[in-house]
């Protein structure tokens, strides 16, 4: 007997162990995956803090140099000059002798080497590949555009005459087009510096002699059409083809003009402007002046007069001048190339300037492709590569108001996506946070009262079988799908709001008034029917009340328009067929549907609370002579309010969470308002709309994710809160 006891207890113990090695595994897995998946959070949120790098990968000569380099050195005349992009990439043109070459960027399987005659340093070289030669007199002069369409050329004849030509990749073969001429005038025709400019169809050519601007304006497609201007006393100017217009800047005097010389602004500086740099927009600049203060201008419509304004909120100081700029079009990012042959990162946004390096690359014009920017200088092109690009994000962008091109002011926006190049992208977080801020919190106006006035009522006041259907009935509202919540108020809550929003605002506003009415006169209604109702009946008078009051706010929706917009509105509303304050999709519709959600956990875990209060205590309140209403009021809610407050936190962290129900009845509008009938853009919500669409090594990708550990950090640090203190506040009652 006994050694059959001994094998016994020596399974059950065998058992024992091994259930408890599997629940202690299996605890730990459950904690590794919830540390993995922090730790995947945070790390594709971290690029954000990296810092820019560029790094020289490779130096471009032409084939000609790379051929002549094997053998002996020979003087080049080779000078290149713009980059650009065609339809099969990227391409370079350059003047040889007096012809214009067009080279393909092709990198070489294995790289050409010049001689240490040719080159300082031992430095590996890639040819580029000529494509075409443009054979030209050498009394023509090339001008290069300096800001707006880089497909085209202009070419300066010996006759005076400006041609326009166009390069253009047709598939089998490249063509130099002539697009449009027009004749110059020949005393500033030759030897002259011209600046060139090109928006759609629109040219602008300039040409400055000593303090005098030349400019010519007009179609490419009505050559015949073109305006010539003078300017005089200008020492600095800007072409801007795509709004038609010029600055010209004469010491610290700003002079904004038209195409037809008419003075649309002038501004007094604080200091003269030395350089002027244009946004490939062409919708904003950037200046430096005396004082080393680089600031951008933003073009601004000043009473139908589009204007450039300063932001004088964003100004960066340096000690040194700008050679170029280079811009990225498919982020905010833009590097800048110093004349002291150094570099930093700007982004032109926020205008901040971080990450200086020095590479010894004199850069007097580059540009910017995908993931490289390309140096051009004399008769080689730098590649420059770029590294940890999604650190171009500040916290400025990200957390600050920021002045964007096209808009009026600093705001805070949330825009990623657009179809234009260079489109200035806009990914302030703000709006999300507010939008989930303003429906947790419009949300728990909803819950609180439904969820603790039921776990009030089933907890204390309910007859027993009462409760015994009640209670299982709301927590099984908990297990319904917030997809389902969602799809029901987007289906039926919203055309109803739609059309009786007035009446929503009203009912939410009196169903309170009522219940709090109704139970001052609870204790006399009582008293009068107790005798002749039985108290299951209760909860019909209750419902009747509810329906009662509905029927009288929505019944008289146009009593209650009519009161408050007057006639006007009415018969407004009654013609087009539209409702005053019509709008569907506002954080009003969006607290009622998330109420509702959130309702059965507020519910859950404040009725076991009031319910669990002991009975002992409940009995000695009335031995006080206290009634039933005072010993909820000043006993039960006192005892149960730590595990109160701590359900109200725990549905505060869950409305803050929740997706579906704000994905589906929002209208997902980012809007850095707190009014209640705007709508709202949830953090949640942006999380699934724009997760699957973001690139994942762009900075889109990391804030979304950079989004996501905000919610984890917030939900964690209000559920945490909630459990401290219920804690404390459960040991202050107990042993107050």
């Amino acid at each position: 007997m006994n050694n059959q006891q001994r094998e016994f207890n020596q399974e059950r113990f065998r058992k024992d162990w091994i259930a408890r090695q599997v629940v202690t595994v299996f605890g730990w897995l459950v904690l590794a995956t919830f540390l993995l998946i922090i730790w995947h959070i945070f790390s594709n949120a971290f690029p954000l803090f990296k810092t820019p790098q560029a790094a020289l990968s490779e130096t471009y000569i032409s084939d000609t140099q790379a051929t002549s380099s094997r053998s002996a050195p020979q003087e080049t005349t080779l000078s290149f000059h713009s980059m650009l992009e065609l339809s099969n990439g990227y391409h370079t043109l350059a003047v040889d002798s007096c012809d214009l070459v067009v080279y393909a960027n092709a990198r070489q399987a294995t790289p050409t080497f010049l001689s240490a005659a040719r080159i300082a340093e031992a430095t590996a070289y890639r040819s580029l590949q000529e494509v075409k030669r443009v054979p030209f007199s050498c009394q023509h002069q090339f001008v290069f555009p300096s800001s707006g369409n880089f497909d085209y050329t202009g070419v300066i004849t010996p006759s005076g005459l400006f041609e326009l030509y166009k390069l253009r990749y047709t598939g089998s073969a490249y063509e130099f087009t002539l697009e449009s001429s027009i004749a110059l005038r020949k005393e500033h025709a030759f030897g002259k510096v011209f600046s060139l400019s090109i928006s759609n169809n629109y040219v602008m050519l300039g040409s400055l002699d000593k303090t005098q601007l030349h400019t010519y304006w007009f179609d490419k497609l009505h050559p015949e059409r073109f305006e010539y201007r003078t300017f005089d006393n200008v020492q600095h100017f800007q072409l801007i083809s795509r709004s038609r217009q010029l600055v010209t800047i004469n010491e610290n005097v700003w002079t904004l003009y038209d195409k037809d010389k008419q003075q649309l602004d002038l501004q007094i500086l604080r200091a003269p402007i030395q350089q002027l740099i244009m946004a490939p927009s062409q919708r904003a600049m950037f200046t430096l002046n005396s004082r080393g203060e680089f600031s951008k201008w933003l073009m601004q419509n000043q009473g139908g007069k589009f204007v450039f304004t300063e932001n004088v909120s964003d100004v960066a100081d340096l000690d040194k001048r700008i050679a170029s700029i280079a811009f990225d079009s498919n982020s905010n990012a833009a590097l800048v190339f110093f004349e002291d042959r150094s570099h930093a990162f700007l982004n032109r946004v926020t205008n901040q300037l971080f990450g200086e390096q020095n590479l010894g690359v004199n850069a007097d014009t580059s540009y910017w492709f995908n993931e490289s920017v390309y140096v051009v200088v004399s008769d080689r092109v730098y590649e420059l590569t770029i590294r940890d690009l999604q650190g171009i994000t500040t916290a400025k962008s990200l957390f600050a108001e920021v002045w964007y091109e096209g808009h009026a002011s600093p705001e805070f926006v949330w825009q990623t996506s657009s179809a234009t190049a260079h489109y200035e992208t806009k990914m302030s977080i703000v709006p999300l946070i507010i939008g989930s801020l303003k429906a947790s919190f419009l949300a728990l106006f909803v819950a609180i009262p439904l969820a603790l006035g039921a776990a009030v009522y089933t907890s204390f006041f309910a007859d027993p079988k009462i409760r015994h259907y009640i209670k299982p009935a709301i927590e099984m509202l908990e297990a319904v799908p917030s997809v389902v919540i969602g799809f029901i108020a987007a289906v039926w809550l919203v055309p109803i709001a739609e059309e009786f929003l007035l009446s929503v605002i009203l009912f939410l506003i009196l169903l309170p008034i009522a219940l709090v009415s109704s139970a001052m006169l609870h204790t006399k209604i009582s008293n009068l029917i107790k005798d002749r109702v039985g108290q299951q009946w209760e909860l019909a008078f209750i419902a009747s009340g509810v329906i009662l009051l509905g029927l009288f706010c929505f019944s008289l929706s146009d009593v209650w328009r009519l009161l408050l917009f007057g006639t006007e509105a009415l018969a407004e509303s009654g013609s087009n067929s539209a409702q005053v304050l019509n709008i569907s999709k506002t954080t009003i519709v969006v607290a009622i549907a998330l109420g509702v959600a959130i309702s059965p956990s507020i519910y859950s875990l404040a009725e076991d609370a009031l319910f669990e209060v002991p009975d002992s205590i409940k009995q000695a309140s009335y031995a006080l002579g206290a009634t039933k209403l005072q010993t909820l009021r000043n006993v039960i809610i006192a005892v149960a309010f730590p595990s109160i407050l701590s359900a109200i936190m725990l549905g505060f962290g869950r409305a803050f969470g929740e997706t579906m129900i704000v994905l589906m009845v929002t209208g997902n509008t980012a809007i850095s308002d707190w009014n209640i009938l705007e709508g709202l853009r949830s953090m949640t919500a942006n999380l699934a709309i724009e997760l699957s669409e973001a690139s994942s090594d762009s900075s889109h990708f990391n804030i979304l994710f950079l989004t996501a550990g905000i919610l984890f950090i917030f939900t964690f640090i209000v559920n945490t809160a909630a459990e401290i203190l219920r804690n404390r506040l459960r040991l202050l009652y107990n042993y107050a």
